[in-house]
C-alpha cells in the first residue's frame, strides 16, 4: 500500500497526519506523522495491513475451500488479535530510555472484503546507520552505544522477552544522543507454568503461525 491508500484515514487516532515514507518493511511501512494543531510534536507510525492482500484471501479459501465466509474471516482476524494482545506487553516496555517507545495503537476494518489496518505509533527516532554515516563514531560512542543496548537487554529480561534479533538496523538513536533497541518483531516471551520453565512463543508484530519473512521495519 503506497501513502495515499492510508492518508484517507486522516486525521489518524483524529490528530495525526501522514508526511512521509521513512521505511518499508515485510509486514509493514513506517511514516513520520505530525499533528497540525502542534507542528513540532511528530512522531514515527508503522502500518500494517492485514492480509497484504486480497489475493491472499483468495489463496486461503482455495486451500480452504469447505471453510465458510466466517469461518476465513476469523482465521485472517486471528492475526489482528495477535497484535492486540502483545501491545499489552509492548507498553509495558514504555518509559525505558534505551527502548524504542511504543505509544499507542488502532485498528481499523477495510470498507470492502476481508481486511485490516493496525496502526503502531512510536516515538520518531534516527536509525543508527544514518546516525554514524552524520556522525563519525569515536572510542566513546561505541562504549556508550554497547552500554546503552545492554540496559536495554536487561530490561528485556525483566520482563522475560528474548529478542533474538540484535542487529544495527534495530537500533536507533534519540535526540539527546541515547541508543534504543527497537524491532521487537521476533521477540517472545518466556511463561513459568506449573511444569516448570516452558517456552511458549508470542510473536509482536507477526504471529508465528503466519509463514512469511522476518519483520525489518524500526519497530
Amino acid at each position: 500500500m503506497d501513502i495515499n491508500y492510508y492518508k484517507k484515514y486522516e486525521p489518524i487516532d483524529g490528530k495525526w497526519y501522514i508526511t512521509k515514507e521513512l521505511g518499508r518493511g515485510s509486514f509493514g511501512t513506517v511514516f513520520e506523522v505530525e499533528r497540525k494543531d502542534f507542528p513540532d510534536m511528530k512522531s514515527a507510525m508503522k502500518i500494517i495491513s492485514i492480509p497484504n492482500s486480497q489475493s491472499e484471501v483468495r489463496s486461503y479459501r482455495e486451500e480452504n475451500y469447505d471453510l465458510d465466509e466466517q469461518s476465513v474471516t476469523s482465521y485472517f482476524y486471528g492475526f489482528v488479535e495477535e497484535f492486540v494482545k502483545e501491545f499489552k506487553l509492548m507498553s509495558q516496555l514504555k518509559g525505558n530510555s534505551n527502548i524504542v517507545s511504543y505509544e499507542d495503537h488502532d485498528v481499523k476494518k477495510h470498507e470492502n472484503g476481508i481486511g485490516w489496518d493496525i496502526f503502531i505509533r512510536m516515538e520518531l527516532l534516527k536509525p543508527l546507520g544514518q546516525y554514524f554515516s552524520q556522525n563519525t563514531p569515536n572510542r566513546q560512542d561505541i562504549i556508550k552505544l554497547g552500554i546503552d543496548i545492554c540496559k536495554a537487554l536487561e530490561t528485556c529480561k525483566r520482563y522475560n522477552i528474548i529478542h533474538r534479533d540484535i542487529k544495527p538496523s534495530n537500533i536507533f538513536v534519540s535526540d539527546s544522543g541515547d541508543y534504543k533497541l527497537g524491532d521487537f518483531g521476533v521477540a517472545r516471551t518466556l511463561e513459568k507454568t506449573s511444569s516448570g520453565l516452558s517456552k511458549k512463543e508470542h510473536i509482536l508484530i507477526w504471529p508465528q503461525r503466519c509463514s512469511r519473512g522476518k519483520n525489518t521495519g524500526p519497530m
